[in-house]
């Protein structure tokens, strides 16, 4: 009788960690897609590194604008082909840098998370392509993660 209240217990405890975390993650697993890289390295060199930001050094930013972006839980998982959940907010990016971009279409939106700036359909909510404006080179600013 005791290992079955265990086992309820148990079971229950399960259930309740899988609703969480089914809850918590905030993108689907990557969708398998043939790499369309839509950043170039202009979108890299328009933002700025290493710069004095009051008694701080901002590792990337907007220094003329005093913009310092902080790192962001979401951009860890942030990759192309990740559906962003429902409640995510897709705000548009808020500087006033426009990125050069050739490939980027009037349907994709520009948003930032944290130190990444992401291209995204808002009508499936697919991420088109990433940027990790914190990387030290171009190349592997755009480099899978």
């Amino acid at each position: 009788m005791t290992l079955k209240i265990e086992l309820a217990a148990l079971a229950a405890t399960f259930a309740g960690a899988a609703g969480f975390f089914a809850v918590e993650q905030p993108l689907s697993e990557p969708t398998p897609l043939e790499r369309n890289e839509v950043f170039v390295a202009a979108d890299y060199d328009a933002f700025d590194r290493n710069f004095r930001h009051g008694r701080e050094v901002c590792s990337v930013g907007i220094e003329k604008e005093r913009l310092c972006f902080q790192p962001s839980p979401l951009e860890e998982r942030l990759v192309e082909g990740t559906m962003l959940a429902d409640h995510i907010p897709m705000l548009a990016a808020e500087f006033p840098i426009l990125v050069a971009t050739p490939a980027k279409s009037d349907d994709q939106q520009l948003v930032r998370f944290g130190r990444s700036l992401a291209l995204i359909d808002p009508q499936t909510r697919m991420v088109q392509d990433v940027i990790r404006l914190e990387q030290p080179s171009f190349l592997e600013a755009v480099a899978p993660a």
